[in-house]
């Protein structure tokens, strides 16, 4: 992995308030670098506010979405099942990057608890242009990779 200039601050995209991030088991079907324990952060502010939109669950009781951020181009956060939480609230969170080890792209993770230097409450509809509803090739594909990943353990 290359090495990567650490940003002086880091965002947590969260539909939950909280006065301290704690760690948890990520599970990111497609990256092993989303399978770390600990406190995500990044230093795209758009990626953060992204995951602020929150994931509510479709008729079948899920929600699958898949973040795509490639080099100079616009943040999609991609509903392959369920929807943001429209007419809710996010919440987006700056964090010290004090502590956080880059784990590739812009993701960085922190094995410790992390207290937020501020907190800002958005509602959801503001930043709707970063999400969509995946087409059905996509949806197909997602689901495609999700029964490989499963057949081989990932």
């Amino acid at each position: 992995m290359s090495r990567k200039r650490k940003p002086r601050f880091l965002y947590h995209g969260s539909s939950r308030r909280t006065d301290l991030l704690t760690p948890h088991q990520a599970d990111d079907w497609r990256f092993g670098v989303g399978r770390n324990f600990g406190v995500y952060a990044t230093s795209e502010r758009d990626v953060a506010l992204a995951f602020a939109l929150g994931g509510v669950a479709d008729e079948t009781g899920t929600c699958q979405r898949e973040m795509r951020k490639r080099e100079r181009a616009r943040v999609e956060m991609i509903f392959v099942r369920g929807h943001p939480n429209y007419g809710g609230k996010g919440y987006l969170y700056k964090l010290s990057s004090k502590g956080f080890r880059h784990v590739g792209g812009t993701q960085w993770v922190c094995d410790c608890a992390v207290k937020p230097v501020a907190t800002l409450e958005i509602n959801v509809d503001d930043y709707l242009h970063l999400c969509r509803s995946a087409t059905p090739g996509e949806r197909a594909r997602f689901e495609r990779g999700l029964r490989r990943s499963k057949k081989h353990g990932k």
